[in-house]
């Protein structure tokens, strides 16, 4: 099954899902990017669909803010400790 992919540039077919996936997860596609099966009128964001929600790169932050936040409360106690100490 083919889908069209559009955007401000322009517009693009990609002839299978497979292809669609990896377009999407190397970032060629993006989450404002439009989609729409062929032969279907309705057009959906790529990054409103089910399939590729978990494909969408993940930020270096994301799900490690509580980790983080307890290496910065270390280092800046330790410096702390250091500067206080003499």
């Amino acid at each position: 099954m083919k889908f069209h992919v559009r955007n401000k540039h322009g517009e693009l077919i990609v002839p299978s899902y497979a292809e669609l996936r990896q377009l999407y997860e190397r970032q060629f596609i993006s989450d404002d990017d439009e989609v729409r099966r062929e032969g279907s009128e309705r057009w959906v964001r790529a990054g409103d669909m089910a399939d590729l929600r978990p494909l969408r790169p993940r930020t270096w932050l994301h799900g490690n803010e509580f980790a983080w936040l307890a290496v910065a409360i270390a280092v800046v106690s330790l410096i702390a400790c250091l500067l206080l100490a003499d």
